[in-house]
């Protein structure tokens, strides 16, 4: 009996999990376009976390942090410029946190999981700040160009692509393609100091395979970190992200 209990319960929250998904029909305009809204600061809920907080830390992180460590990223089969291992981290002055700490207001929010009780606010530190009201449905949302680009070749910025897949938690999916759109920046900036070629080989059939690991290196200074555009891609299961970084904001440490 607790083993048909046990597969009940899963069977529910596979259930309420897809009604949570599902449940989204319209996204803000200043969530998809935030480069139409630059005094607005995204803030997601996330592990329990307020979404205030969340966004605190991401205006301190993305207004000037240090990437600091390494990154490995490997080529093998039909597989191209995915990170391998990586072992880097963001710094960013706590007291800049402490300065906006309580500062920021709530202009807008969605909710993203009934189940999870998640949810995506709009903020800003401009209280007299008028937001539209801007609602694009789900089937409205076009495909933009840049999602079918590897790469983004700009004289002035940085451009970077993230995606992950949508299965699973909103909040969690929106901040990992964040994070890989920013990771995709640093790829394009980072010292490559170390290649290394792996040979694998299968004890049963013989037959192997080989892959390429670059093992690069960071240490910069980061300042004006841009969210650009958000992507939901319904059809794939896919959220994608485009990030920039003007050239100038992008300064090495190495020496230091």
């Amino acid at each position: 009996m607790r083993q048909y209990s046990s597969i009940l319960s899963s069977i529910l929250i596979l259930i309420l999990c897809n009604v949570s998904l599902a449940s989204i029909k319209e996204y803000p305009g200043w969530f998809l376009h935030p480069s139409k809204y630059p005094n607005i600061i995204v803030g997601y809920s996330y592990r329990g976390m307020p979404a205030k907080e969340v966004a605190e830390n991401m205006y301190c992180a993305y207004n000037r942090c240090f990437a600091v460590g390494t990154l490995e990223i490997f080529d093998a089969d039909n597989t191209k410029d995915l990170l391998k291992n990586s072992n880097y981290y963001y710094e960013f002055s706590q007291d800049s946190v402490e300065a906006v700490r309580g500062r920021m207001v709530e202009l807008d929010r969605f909710t993203v999981s009934v189940f999870s009780r998640d949810y995506i606010s709009a903020f800003s530190l401009d209280d007299t700040l008028d937001l539209p009201d801007t609602k694009i449905p789900v089937e409205e949302i076009k495909r933009p160009e840049w999602v079918d680009k590897e790469y983004i070749d700009n004289p002035d910025y940085y451009y970077g692509i993230g995606m992950y897949t949508s299965i699973g938690l909103e909040n969690d999916a929106w901040q990992t393609a964040e994070e890989q759109a920013i990771f995709s920046i640093l790829n394009q900036v980072s010292i490559k100091f170390n290649r290394i070629n792996l040979l694998y080989r299968d004890s049963w059939s013989e037959k192997g395979y080989s892959e390429e690991i670059s093992v690069l290196e960071l240490k910069f200074s980061l300042e004006q970190i841009q969210i650009v555009d958000r992507y939901p891609d319904n059809d794939h299961k896919l959220f994608y992200i485009l990030a920039r970084i003007h050239k100038s904001n992008v300064t090495p440490l190495y020496g230091y």
